[in-house]
Order: C-alpha cells, then structure tokens, then sequence
C-alpha cells in the first residue's frame, strides 16, 4: 500500500529541492494608504534518491526440471512481492518519524484504549482539516478495520468506486473524502489521516525493475528485483495521528 499513502513522483535527478511556502498576509487599508509588501515566503526541503530496495532468488537447474510450475514466473513475482512490502515498510515509518509537536494539531491523538469507531476516524479528518489541509487516506491496521465494520455510523458512511482492492488493502472510502487503507505493516493500535497531496513524497528515480542471470558453469539460475527512490515528509501538518486504539477485536 506505501504507494497509496503518498504522493509519487518519477524523477531524472539525483536529487530534487521543494519549496515549503509560508503563508503571505493581506492588510486593511486605508484609500492611498502604503501597502506592506509581505508575500508568500518559502523554506526549502532536499530529498535525494538514495534508498535502493533490492530482492533476489536462485535456483538450480535440477529445480528447474523438476518443477511443475513456471519458476521464472512465480520467482519475479515473490521479489516484485518482497521490495513492494519493503517500500511501504518505509513509506509508514518516515509517517512516524514525524514529530509530535508536527503533527496536524500539534500532538497525538489519544484513543483511550477503546476500539476504533466513528468519532474517532472524525476527530483525524478534524485534526487535519483544522490545519488547511484535506486528508486522503486512512490509514489502519487489519484490527482497527475489524474494528470499524462493527461501527454503523462509519459502515454508512462509505460508497464504492474505481480503485477500490480489498485484497491489497485498498478499501472504499467515506463520504469525509478520505479512503481506507489498510495493511499488516500499520502498528496495530495506530491510525493517520493524511493528506496524501502535500505531506511527504516518494521520487521514483527506478522504478521496480527485474533483471535475469544464468550461471552455466555453476549449474544455477536467479532473478533480482530492484527499485531506487526517495522519501521525504514535505508539510507535516498533513499528518494526524492517533495512538492508544484497542488492539483487540
């Protein structure tokens, strides 16, 4: 799921630079009165491609004979498999690396130990919204999402549409424009609003490539998965955050 939970953006550079605007200040004046030039001003924000994810498998010519199976074919899907895990993994812990004091609201969330329901799910929307900002994404654990079906206000909330991959953890979304995303790799216990538009990126500088090799001499065959990228958190103020959720059913 780390690719739906952050905007991604393919890239030439070894390394971009993204402006971080500070807002500018209108004034009441008086007719002919002196304008005060206070325009948009900007931080500056540096992320470099230097995260390369890599995952590889080999096998013997005697599996291959054997095999009843394509092993090429199961062998490229297990690696493309292995780094898409690795990537979200990544993407989820550049999210809590955030700190609190940067956080949507200026702090966690605190779910007092009950079960993810409705209210909670409005109190991230809020905290996000209350800085300017719109979030996109839920994101959840498996548990917490158990946790919600047994909700009425929030399983009337939602409606279907494209895009919609329950296997992949791609869920519906709710009519607070925010869609449910869920995977294992969430810390059960812990949920985030995000606005997927503004809050972190993810520049692709190689996309998930795979590469085949044969060692004749060796007697053995393999394939290696790799992609470049890199990750950095833009507006942390797109991030909410709540901790303390049941992490029971």
């Amino acid at each position: 799921i780390g690719r739906e939970i952050i905007w991604v953006r393919p890239t030439k550079e070894a390394l971009e630079r993204f402006p971080k605007a500070k807002k500018g200040k209108a004034y009441v004046m008086a007719e002919s009165g002196k304008v005060y030039v206070v325009g948009e001003r900007y931080d500056k924000i540096d992320v470099s491609t230097n995260v390369v994810i890599k995952a590889s498998a080999e096998w013997t010519q005697e599996f291959l004979e054997d095999a009843t199976w394509n092993v090429m074919d199961r062998q490229v899907a297990e690696c493309g498999r292995a780094v898409a895990e690795l990537e979200t993994e990544r993407v989820l812990s550049l999210y809590g690396a955030i700190a609190n004091a940067d956080l949507a609201g200026g702090a966690v969330l605190d779910g007092g130990g009950t079960a993810m329901d409705w209210a909670k799910v409005t109190a991230l929307w809020d905290a996000v919204i209350n800085e300017d900002f719109q979030p996109k994404v839920l994101v959840l654990h498996p548990r917490q999402v158990t946790q919600l079906w047994r909700d009425d206000k929030f399983i009337n909330s939602l409606y279907w549409g494209e895009g919609v991959d329950i296997r992949r953890g791609v869920l519906a979304e709710t009519y607070l424009g925010m869609r449910i995303v869920s995977s294992t790799k969430c810390t059960n216990g812990v949920a985030y609003a995000i606005d997927t538009d503004v809050a972190a990126v993810m520049l692709v500088r190689r996309d998930l490539q795979t590469q085949d090799y044969e060692d004749p001499k060796n007697g053995v065959y393999g394939v290696v998965a790799s992609e470049r990228i890199g990750l950095g958190v833009l507006q942390s103020k797109g991030v909410a955050k709540m901790v303390n959720i049941s992490t029971s059913v």
